[in-house]
């Protein structure tokens, strides 16, 4: 395989923090029933509520079984999230799943080929297909053929100008979720925007593939896509409108046609969209209008009462010329947000009876989504090991939680399983008990998945980031939750390296963050963090002499700041004395630089280190930034 293909393409077990991916299909285990349940649920019924709390595995479910199992019934799925517009949103990622732009198909197959075939050959469809099934799940290339592309895609604008990640059919095709039926329907639904010159053609499993990759390939195709986005293009912002003009120009061409809309992490309609108020105009400047969230809900019950083609419990797709618009919805959510769901129940007066609650794993759930994909990748748990662990897992002996499975099986996989999977063959090795005792059990690997993460830092990211994690937990070892502009913006910080550490632990999923109460808050992910964070504020922070006296004396400072209406003394000597020797990690502004010079005055320093204040007066307009890697904001 090429270097293209396998780039960030490691094959592994389990996902640790990460949701699983619809390429992840094959790896995820323990939801089988729910699957089966919640699939059957969305069939019957043209909306479906999905709530869990967090970290029940909400996403890695629709992503891993329920996409990829409607697609085998005939249904178009895909997650979209409200981001900053939802109805734009929603546009857009309709038109990113169903409409793929031909030369992303086109990288798809060449990805393949350059994975699975010599540089002279020239396959058949059949031969392609066979030789990734073949593949096994461990195997790097099974889930890297099967990665989004970045390309060029149609906007909700219907231009093609937006560069993003699309799953090509292609890619569903090798992951046998669509047949070669529906990629010859959907390219043909394509190629008849254009002006004929490229002719049809009907895929079979004798096909050559580089007769698909010119068809592919074409100038004429490219232009009929083209045209094709360009007709379905509404200039209205009306979803009604939208799929409207999407089924008549696109569905009608295809035999059996249905979409299925899972609007994922629906909560974010709630925190996302809110109203700070007059007393907040600061705020304002930087949110989405709440008015969105209303014209959302607004434009959603237009759609669903145009939706007027009845659900058939078999879960066939209706033929799209015997009905109206052939949609179901999924709307997916934390528990706690249920209650926020008025508007929706307004016109969905069944919602709480098509409700679908996801709970945590049960213990034969557990031992699924630990023994089997482990197996897969040819090891295993020796018996006492596996003991331990689910019992240390085990909640009121009754529940796991996913995200800690994950975690804990990740960090087994780094420190040993890898190495027996490299030495597979036949014959399956194990994880030992002294293994697991050797990074401390469950509670030794959560805490390490957060120590690794910090080790990770150099010594002053290291103690900014204990210090914005500080305001993070309770006296009473709980939870807090914090403004992001309070963590962010402190004074004699430098704000835009706060705002990168605190963006990188909600990327590692140790913090998220969320927009409520008028305004974006942030707080840790999960309890089990609470241990390791107390212990590292103990061990690095607090313990760390200097920083602590560089601390309080940016107490002073930063006090003295907020109150500088009222007048400002000099610093004290020990103040000033500190603040200088550490004057390179701090973020200055003009005040700051005026009351260290007047101290420097008054605490009768050197000619040098007068001059060099007055030098930093003299430059207002250029506070300084924290240099160095001793610096701390």
């Amino acid at each position: 395989m090429n270097a293209v293909t396998l780039r960030n393409a490691e094959a592994k077990p389990y996902k640790g923090p990460e949701s699983y991916q619809v390429e992840d299909a094959e790896l995820f285990f323990g939801r089988e029933r729910e699957a089966e349940q919640l699939t059957a649920r969305i069939l019957s019924t043209r909306l479906t509520l999905l709530h869990a709390q967090s970290g029940a595995g909400k996403t890695s479910l629709l992503n891993a079984r329920i996409i990829p199992g409607l697609e085998t019934r005939g249904w178009g799925a895909f997650r979209v999230l409200p981001q900053n517009d939802p109805v734009s949103a929603l546009r857009a990622a309709t038109l990113r799943y169903l409409l793929p732009p031909p030369d992303a198909e086109a990288q798809a197959v060449r990805r393949a080929l350059a994975a699975l075939c010599g540089a002279d050959e020239q396959p058949t469809l059949h031969e392609l297909l066979a030789r990734y099934d073949a593949l096994k799940p461990r195997a790097t290339e099974r889930r890297a053929l099967l990665a989004p592309l970045q390309t060029q895609l149609p906007n909700a604008a219907g231009t093609v100008t937006e560069r993003g990640a699309t799953t090509p059919y292609f890619c569903r095709l090798l992951r046998s979720s669509l047949e070669l039926d529906t990629l010859t329907e959907h390219l043909e639904a394509v190629r008849s925007h254009g002006d004929g010159a490229t002719p049809p053609l009907l895929l079979e499993e004798a096909t050559p593939v580089h007769q698909l990759l010119a068809f592919l390939e074409a100038d004429s195709l490219a232009a009929a896509y083209r045209n094709l986005i360009a007709e379905l293009h509404v200039p209205v912002n009306d979803l009604a409108a939208f799929f409207t003009q999407l089924l008549e120009v696109y569905g009608r061409q295809r035999a059996d046609f249905g979409l299925v809309v899972i609007l994922d992490q629906f909560e974010e309609l709630f925190t996302r969209f809110i109203d700070p108020g007059v007393a907040s105009p600061e705020l304002a400047a930087h949110l989405p209008s709440w008015r969105l969230r209303w014209e959302f809900f607004k434009q959603l019950e237009t759609l669903y009462g145009q939706n007027t083609e009845q659900p058939q419990p078999t879960g066939l797709v209706l033929n799209f010329a015997k009905s109206g618009l052939p949609l179901r919805y999924v709307v997916s959510m934390r528990d706690e947000y249920i209650a926020q769901l008025d508007p929706l129940r307004r016109f969905v007066w069944d919602l709480d009876n098509n409700a679908y609650h996801l709970s945590l794993l049960s213990r034969a759930q557990a031992e699924e989504a630990i023994k089997k994909p482990a197996e897969e990748f040819g090891y295993g748990y020796a018996g006492d090991c596996y003991s331990q662990l689910i019992a240390q897992l085990m909640k009121e002996d009754r529940f796991v939680e996913p995200a800690h499975l994950q975690l804990v099986c990740e960090k087994l996989w780094s420190e040993r399983g890898r190495e027996l999977a490299k030495a597979a063959d036949d014959t399956s090795g194990q994880i030992e008990l002294q293994t697991f005792q050797h990074l401390g059990e469950v509670p030794g690997i959560l805490r390490s998945f957060f120590n690794d993460y910090l080790e990770r830092l150099n010594v002053a990211e290291q103690l900014e980031t204990l210090e914005m994690l500080e305001a993070l937990v309770t006296t009473s070892r709980t939870r807090n939750i914090v403004e992001r502009e309070i963590l962010v913006n402190v004074p004699f910080r430098d704000s835009a390296r706060r705002e990168r550490l605190l963006d990188n632990l909600i990327n590692k999923t140790i913090l998220r963050t969320e927009r409520r109460l008028g305004g974006n808050f942030v707080e840790i992910v999960h309890e089990f963090l609470i241990g390791p964070i107390l212990e590292a504020l103990r061990d690095k922070l607090n313990a760390d002499v200097q920083y602590k006296h560089l601390r309080g004396a940016l107490r002073i400072l930063e006090s003295l700041y907020v109150n500088r209406a009222l007048g400002t003394a000099p610093l004290q000597p020990d103040e000033f004395r500190l603040l200088h020797e550490r004057r390179n990690e701090i973020a200055w502004n003009a005040w700051g630089a005026e009351l260290m010079l007047r101290s420097a005055v008054k605490t009768g320093a050197s000619k040098t280190t007068i001059a060099a204040w007055a030098a930093r007066v003299d430059q207002p307009d250029a506070p300084s930034k924290p240099e160095g890697s001793g610096a701390i904001g």
